[in-house]
């Protein structure tokens, strides 16, 4: 028994001198698609840590350095997810163009990240495992919509400072940026409806921008 557990402690050892643990790692992005397919086919709860291990190609001595619990690797995949989009935003919202081209395409991207089928399937899995994990739920609320909350307040709070808008509160106003763009759209995927079609979606899309906008231009700037 002693030489088993001293073996395995040795080995995990040598694997974490051995592996960088930063978030770019290919070893730990293996194991995150591997999560990631687990999770989608199985359901979070169903899914055992010897199922990602098996998925992602890794013994689950090397699973484990890098993860401590299969909540750990769920909040990863969602913040590597939000990163992403966090990041495409971040490019989009250079703060030189006219505001409302680029609170459009701010939009127009947030959807098409959000309204993809597996991002609805891992929020209908959260949502399910949620009371049961509420630790997990609250890190990646924080993780999702808060960050692009203050991501968007980045921008707006620039804007405000070039004098391209009045807004006070711009974590408020970002709050309400998304809530107007994407929740009903969120709510109606989630649920199962038919999407709009992409003329629709266009109209939907800048009717809730110029509706933002609305009273928050500054003088002399006014949308098209």
């Amino acid at each position: 028994m002693y030489s088993i557990t001293h073996a395995v402690e040795c080995d995990r050892t040598v694997m974490t001198e051995e592996i960088a643990s930063t978030e770019d790692n290919p070893k730990r992005q293996q194991i995150l698609d591997g999560a990631r397919r687990m999770f989608l086919e199985h359901g979070f709860e169903a899914a055992s840590m010897q199922d990602v291990a098996r998925a992602a190609g890794v013994s689950k001595g090397t699973l484990y350095v890098y993860f401590d619990s299969k909540e750990a690797m769920f909040e990863a995949l969602v913040l590597r997810e939000c990163s992403r989009l966090q990041d495409t935003v971040r490019r989009i919202a250079s703060g030189s163009g006219d505001i409302r081209d680029e609170l459009m395409a701010i939009a127009r991207q947030m959807l098409a990240a959000l309204l993809q089928p597996e991002v609805l399937a891992a929020m209908r899995m959260m949502i399910g495992a949620g009371e049961k994990f509420p630790d997990l739920a609250r890190g990646i609320y924080e993780a999702g919509p808060m960050r692009s909350v203050h991501t968007l307040a980045d921008y707006l709070g620039r804007r405000a400072r070039q004098g391209d808008v009045d807004i006070h509160d711009c974590d408020a106003a970002a709050a309400e940026f998304l809530d107007l763009i994407v929740s009903g759209l969120q709510r109606r995927a989630l649920l199962m409806m038919p999407p709009l079609s992409p003329q629709m979606l266009d109209a939907f899309v800048a009717q809730r921008v110029d509706r933002f906008l609305t009273g928050r231009l500054a003088t002399g700037s006014r949308p098209r």
